[in-house]
């Protein structure tokens, strides 16, 4: 799969901090591109507000958005929702922290899961030029060559996909989805997490070996706008156009990746596919049962899944339920 920036951060729920200065990318679009990219953005249902209530009889669920990277501007924005938390019986949300530690666990007892135990190793894949390239790259990532070289594509992909400012926060562990754990705990509301902690592992095992070094060669090319991405999704995020950040990706992929257009928009879809589509009719056959067992829960999942005919709010509705944006997200 071919991972950019916002949603390995999206995907992984990997804490960063906000310390990225950069120019918003929808900002410096040119007013063709951009009517093109809000019409697109449009044409989805459900494109922008970060948090929404879904009711149905006596059920209610209220769907958040998250974002994974740390900002100061977290601290008020999401002051409202604790309110909303403190009525809930049960939070859904893509990992708990049981689940986060047996993925860790999981990592430390098998090394292939990130590294090459068998078979060439990446310099041997890569021509010379695109190898130095990476080990250039991944330096200011504070990633020595001699491990770059053993790192299996799909992590690299993620470390190039997260640029060394954000970096600087990783144990900074303070992103929404954080965040909420930590209320959870703190206020004995029962959590659970919508897939089992190894889903994300098996996204990667359908990808040819060309698939992995083509996705090695994007992010590569990509990682020059990492801080204005960054700032690009925090600014998006708070502002609750959580659609315009994923078409924004689809915008780079036919501008900036030397594909044609065609081609960029079938990388986007078997991105798609898999890594938001599948996972989200999953996760409704968790919602749905939970939502009848239990009057009032909360759904908190990356805000790129909320939007399109194959989101999580979309699938909602065609269940039944009647959606209301909730106001100041």
């Amino acid at each position: 799969m071919r991972l950019i920036l916002s949603f390995v951060l999206s995907l992984l729920a990997l804490p960063a901090t906000a310390q990225c200065v950069g120019e918003n990318l929808l900002e410096t679009m040119s007013a063709q591109d951009r009517a093109a990219l809000d019409a697109a953005v449009a044409a989805n249902p459900y494109p922008e507000g970060n948090l929404w209530l879904a009711t149905k009889g006596n059920s209610s669920i209220h769907i958040l958005g998250t974002m994974h990277l740390n900002d100061a501007r977290l601290d008020p924005y999401l002051e409202p929702f604790w309110e909303i938390a403190d009525n809930a019986d049960l939070i859904l949300l893509e990992a708990t922290r049981e689940s986060m530690e047996k993925m860790k666990q999981r990592m430390v007892k098998d090394p292939s899961v990130m590294f090459i135990t068998d078979g060439p190793t990446l310099p041997e894949r890569l021509p010379e030029d695109e190898w130095q390239a990476l080990v250039t790259e991944l330096s200011t990532r504070g990633i020595p060559g001699f491990m770059a070289s053993k790192m299996q594509p799909w992590y690299v992909t993620m470390m190039l996909s997260i640029p060394p400012c954000a970096l600087t926060g990783m144990a900074e562990q303070n992103g929404v989805d954080h965040r909420i754990m930590d209320y959870a705990d703190s206020h004995d509301i029962p959590t659970q997490a919508l897939e089992p902690y190894d889903t994300v592992f098996s996204l990667f095992d359908s990808d040819t070996p060309e698939q992995e070094l083509d996705g090695i060669r994007l992010a590569l090319a990509g990682a020059k706008n990492g801080d204005s991405m960054i700032s690009t999704l925090i600014d998006t995020y708070l502002s609750g156009q959580h659609r315009a950040i994923w078409e924004l990706n689809r915008y780079q992929m036919r501008h900036d990746s030397g594909l044609s257009e065609a081609e960029a928009d079938k990388l986007v879809a078997e991105m798609e596919g898999p890594m938001l589509n599948d996972r989200n009719a999953n996760w409704m056959d968790v919602i749905l049962p939970a939502a009848a067992e239990t009057d009032n829960i909360i759904v908190a999942v990356g805000a790129a899944h909320l939007s399109g005919e194959k989101g999580v709010l979309y699938l909602l509705e065609q269940s039944g339920y009647t959606l209301t944006r909730v106001d100041g997200f």
